[in-house]
Parts: C-alpha cells; sequence; structure tokens
C-alpha cells in the first residue's frame, strides 16, 4: 500500500512538472475598422486573445519588423567634425586620414608607415587663426570603406619650428562618424568621445596630443624643434548600426488591453507587426500578426 501511494505521489509531482513546462502558443489576433487613415487620424488597433506580452512594430523608420535581427548595413558613410585653431602660421599644419587596415597597437612605426589615405581635401581645414570652434564640414568616406571592416580615422599635426613665435595649437571639439541608409535613416556609428583615441609622438612629443572629450595639442614654443603628432582613433565599423525596436504595449502582469491607439507623422504605407508571446521557465511561445496600413 505505501508503494502504492509512494508511486502515485512520484506520478502526480511528474504531471505538476510536466504542465508547468508547458507553454501553449498565444491566442491573439488584431484588426483595425479600416485600412487608409488620414494623416493626423488615429489608428485603432482591435485586439482578441491573451498573450503574455506584447509588442508592435509600427512599420516606421527604427521599428521595422523586417530589421529586428539587422545588426550592419551599408549606406553613405560621412565624417563631420568642428576644430578651433590659435596661433595659425598661414600653412597647413593639420590633417585628416583614413584608413582600413592598420596594426591595431597603433604604435609610432605602424603608423608612420601605414597607407594612410588623405581626406584633408573633402573637407576645410583652417590655415588662420579662428578662435572659436568651427565645421570644417562632411566628408563622404562611402568610397574608402569594405563591408564588415573596421576603418580607422586619424588627425596628424605637424609644424615646424619657429624662433619666434609658438607653433599653432589645435583643438578638435565635435567629430563624428556617421552611416545614412537609403530609407533616409542615420545612425551615428560613434562620437569623438567614444572613438578610443590614441597618441603617437614622431617628433616633439612634450607637444603630444591630449585625450579626453575633445582632443587637442598644446601649442609648441619656439624653438622647441619641429613636430608630427598623431591622434589615431580605435577601429570604427562604419556599417555597424542599431537593430529595430518595437513598442512594448503589454507585459505578464498587465491585463490584455482590448485594443491600441497610434498616430501616424508621416504619409506611407506600414507594415504593422505584433509580436505575442507566451514564456514560463526560459521556455516560449510566439506568433505575429501583420496589418498593412495607408496613411494619406
Amino acid at each position: 500500500m505505501k508503494k502504492i501511494f509512494i508511486a502515485a505521489a512520484v506520478a502526480l509531482c511528474f504531471s505538476a512538472c510536466t504542465k508547468e513546462n508547458v507553454v501553449n502558443l498565444p491566442s491573439f489576433d488584431v484588426t483595425t475598422e479600416k485600412a487608409t487613415y488620414k494623416l493626423g487620424d488615429t489608428v485603432r488597433f482591435k485586439f482578441s486573445g491573451d498573450a503574455d506580452y506584447l509588442s508592435m512594430y509600427t512599420g516606421e523608420t527604427g521599428s521595422n519588423y523586417i530589421y529586428k535581427d539587422r545588426t550592419r548595413a551599408e549606406g553613405k558613410v560621412t565624417v563631420t567634425a568642428n576644430t578651433n585653431l590659435r596661433n595659425d602660421n598661414g600653412v597647413k599644419t593639420l590633417s585628416l586620414f583614413v584608413i582600413t587596415d592598420l596594426n591595431p597597437l597603433r604604435d609610432s612605426a605602424s603608423v608612420v608607415d601605414a597607407p594612410w589615405i588623405d581626406i584633408s581635401d573633402r573637407v576645410t581645414i583652417p590655415v588662420l587663426t579662428t578662435g572659436t570652434s568651427v565645421s570644417i564640414g562632411t566628408a563622404d568616406i562611402t568610397d574608402l570603406t569594405k563591408p564588415n571592416k573596421p576603418i580607422y580615422l586619424a588627425w596628424k599635426f605637424a609644424s615646424n619650428n619657429s624662433t619666434t613665435a609658438v607653433q599653432p595649437r589645435w583643438t578638435i571639439t565635435v567629430m563624428n562618424l556617421f552611416n545614412e541608409l537609403p530609407d533616409g535613416s542615420k545612425t551615428t556609428i560613434a562620437g569623438i568621445a567614444q572613438m578610443g583615441w590614441k597618441g603617437v609622438s614622431v617628433k616633439n612629443s612634450a607637444y603630444a596630443w591630449i585625450l579626453g572629450p575633445t582632443i587637442y595639442t598644446n601649442a609648441p614654443a619656439k624653438n622647441s624643434g619641429d613636430t608630427e603628432n598623431w591622434a589615431v582613433s580605435g577601429p570604427l565599423y562604419p556599417d555597424a548600426i542599431t537593430r529595430d525596436y518595437p513598442k512594448a504595449i503589454k507585459d505578464i502582469i498587465a491585463v490584455m488591453p482590448a485594443d491600441y491607439e497610434y498616430i501616424y507623422k508621416a504619409k506611407g504605407t506600414y507594415k504593422v507587426y505584433f509580436v505575442a508571446l507566451n514564456s514560463r521557465n526560459g521556455i516560449s511561445e510566439t506568433i505575429t500578426k501583420e496589418v498593412e496600413i495607408t496613411i494619406e
């Protein structure tokens, strides 16, 4: 009798544990009152069924279901920067370079011997004192990038010794690397503070680049010798982008809403996806429903 009781208890426990590990597919559907709306109208998505979690990809830039797993995309790659020049000598002392293959150590020999591409002529770098931070424009470097490969950016400050005056002093106050996709969306790959700069001194190391939220060189004193110092970025992946994300509508604690209202800010045809998810103990079941609407 005791053995029968134990067996029954084990069977009951096994049955209960098994049920706890079973996750049912969500019973969910969505409809709209119509397929076409005027700009500014409220679109009401009506729900039926239930799910532990519910999210919505609106179909707008940044919230496209088809891009939910995308982390790389080729687009127009551009570099922008603002510089501040003091103590000018009327000649070119600052240059901007790019390269796709560089020794990650970025030691002096590697930097000096690398086949850098000078992109200074793609922007307008001042040669006369500005006194304030000014934009040097935008350099399109799409033609110099390779899929799935990093690029390195570098500033080179080179100035000749002067017996009568200090050499120029440069500050890079703003710098950004962008990837603009064909759909018009623009991703900031990195700003100046995220570029991983390393200073490399070739001549006059006492006046090497000083690295921080901005990067700058102190003005080499008169009779201090010729100067050549580099600020070299870490590896930057210009085709890297942030994947698209949905809007969260319901979590496991909330009651399933009867509907959800949304207003689109631009005309167009949108493929809207709702993802319904049931999840327990690391096991999940998902269904996806699509609705296409047009905003006129």
